[in-house]
């Protein structure tokens, strides 16, 4: 099973020239990031930085004057047996809102699409889960599920196994030259490593404010002077904007005769 593979290069830096957007597709951030980052490998870019999600505000990770960033992030178990995660965070939790939504990808070699992760939307609330009041914080929490969880090959020095320990073979060479064992830890192999689904990306961002429609009525003023009232209480048209628009269509169409 063949997926896209990142490719890492010379622009793989952590400031974007000016006007730059760090628009990810959901299959590019499960892909490009996540997956490589689930074994630790080599990333496209630093745009993505690692962040203990579960000790902050939100609002204690974005920079100053941001509105949004993704972090990779590894989820904690909330209870040593079962497959719950852990949502507490800083001085509240995070909560699920609305449905899991699945990421697929259409391998190299073709064949129908397949699901390799999920992103799940959550919602910022203060205080314990039974007495929380919601925010206007929000996360987008992708993770890897399904084809996304195949091992994936990675580059490792010749002298180890995809555990990390050194190979019985390797030990034997150690001790017979050194030179070939130097030789042996500098040059690098392909491995297969299973991905760690603890590790998540988390785009975390602020839901923007939508202010209510003012409407301005003008009223006469003792000396003559007409006055702007702006009531920022009423939503819609006012009533003589209504009554209006209602009379113009009466007309129109000869109910008002």
């Amino acid at each position: 099973m063949a997926f896209p593979q990142p490719a890492v290069s010379a622009a793989s830096i952590a400031h974007a020239p000016a006007g730059f957007k760090f628009r990810p597709t959901d299959e590019e951030v499960i892909l490009h990031y996540l997956r490589p980052r689930a074994v630790n490998a080599p990333l496209p870019s630093s745009f993505i930085v690692d962040a203990d999600v579960l000790s902050h505000n939100p609002w204690e990770l974005l920079p100053e004057g941001s509105t949004e960033k993704y972090f990779f992030s590894q989820r904690v178990l909330k209870w040593p047996i079962g497959n719950q995660w852990n949502r507490a965070a800083g001085d509240g939790h995070w909560k699920t809102s609305g449905k899991d939504v699945s990421i697929f990808c259409r391998p190299l070699n073709g064949g129908e699409p397949l699901m390799i992760g999920s992103k799940k939307t959550l919602v910022f609330y203060h205080g314990k889960s039974d007495f929380g009041e919601n925010t206007e914080w929000v996360m987008q929490e992708y993770s890897l599920v399904g084809a996304g969880l195949t091992p994936y090959r990675v580059m490792r020095p010749g002298g180890s196994n995809h555990f990390g320990e050194s190979s019985s073979a390797a030990a034997t060479i150690t001790e017979k030259n050194g030179n070939q064992s130097g030789a042996l830890n500098n040059a690098k192999v392909q491995v297969l490593v299973n991905p760690d689904n603890s590790w998540v990306v988390c785009h975390i961002y602020k839901k923007k404010n939508h202010m209510p429609r003012v409407i301005a009525q003008v009223y006469n003023s003792a000396e003559g002077e007409q006055v702007p009232f702006y009531n920022f209480l009423e939503m819609g048209n006012s009533k003589e904007e209504s009554s209006e628009r209602t009379n113009v269509k009466a007309n129109s169409t000869g109910l008002g005769n």
